[in-house]
Formats: structure tokens, C-alpha cells, sequence
């Protein structure tokens, strides 16, 4: 059996993920509910993951080289948007950077139609709004841009 890098982070993820929800066990409910509300979903999709990589066949090509794609060019555009994503959220914080980003980065990013990238930022507006906002009741990052603004 030869090592999977693939498999090998997924199991590290699962038992970060794992641990998580065990030490949220032994805290009081209020201070375990964000530990469950990232860690239960987080061992749900490595577990997916998991049986997904387990079941695909490993004699499938390996795409990487045969894409054209450069890895340098492509780890520095994720840099780069990773920068950008900070850069955002620092100014103008989660609820509206966010959005901004997401749509940029499915326009640009990932080259997709400007409708996929509305749908996106909405739906990144709505999760962001209506979970942690409205749901959850936490004060998100308002972005130093708009604290001095206000």
C-alpha cells in the first residue's frame, strides 16, 4: 500500500475535528456550542470524504501535470487571494468583505459567470447574516474602515 497524502489529511482533520467535540463534551453547554456547531459538521464531511477516497479507484490518472497547469502560479494566486480575503475583512469585516470577496474570487478566481458569483456572495451573505448574526446573535468584525466611520 502506497502513502496517500490525501487520505493521510483527512484522518488528521477527522481527529482534529473529533477531539474538538470530545473536550466540548466536558465543557458547560454555552461554551461547547461553537466547538459542536464546526466540530460535528467538520467530522460528517471528513467522514465523507473519507469513503469517498477510499471507494475511487487509485488507478486513476494523476491530473496535475497533465492539466498544464503551473503549481507555483497557481499556490501564488491562492496567495494572493488569500491576501486580498484579509484585506477585506480587516476593512470593511466579515458581513460585507466576505460577500465581496466570495463574488470576486468566483468571477476572477475560479472564472465563472457573473449570475454564479452573485448567487454565491448572496449565499455567503445569508450564512454570514443569518447564522452568526441573526441566529447565533455574535457580533461579528465590523473592518476598521467602517468603525472609523462610525
Amino acid at each position: 500500500m502506497m502513502f496517500d497524502m490525501r487520505k493521510t489529511v483527512t484522518l488528521v482533520m477527522l481527529g482534529i475535528f473529533t477531539g474538538a467535540v470530545l473536550i466540548a463534551l466536558t465543557l458547560p453547554s454555552q461554551a461547547a456550542f461553537m466547538p459542536f456547531l464546526v466540530g460535528i459538521p467538520g467530522m460528517m464531511l471528513c467522514a465523507a470524504q473519507l469513503v469517498i477516497d477510499f471507494t475511487t479507484a487509485e488507478d486513476a490518472p494523476k491530473a496535475s501535470q497533465k492539466d498544464g497547469f503551473d503549481d507555483s502560479r497557481t499556490e501564488a494566486q491562492m496567495f494572493a487571494w488569500l491576501g486580498i480575503f484579509t484585506a477585506f475583512l480587516i476593512g470593511i469585516g466579515f458581513q460585507w468583505g466576505g460577500p465581496i470577496v466570495v463574488a470576486l474570487f468566483v468571477r476572477y478566481g475560479s472564472r465563472d459567470t457573473w449570475g454564479n458569483a452573485c448567487f454565491a456572495a448572496l449565499g455567503t451573505f445569508a450564512v454570514l447574516f443569518g447564522v452568526f448574526v441573526w441566529l447565533l446573535e455574535l457580533h461579528l468584525f465590523q473592518g476598521l474602515i467602517i468603525e472609523r466611520l462610525m
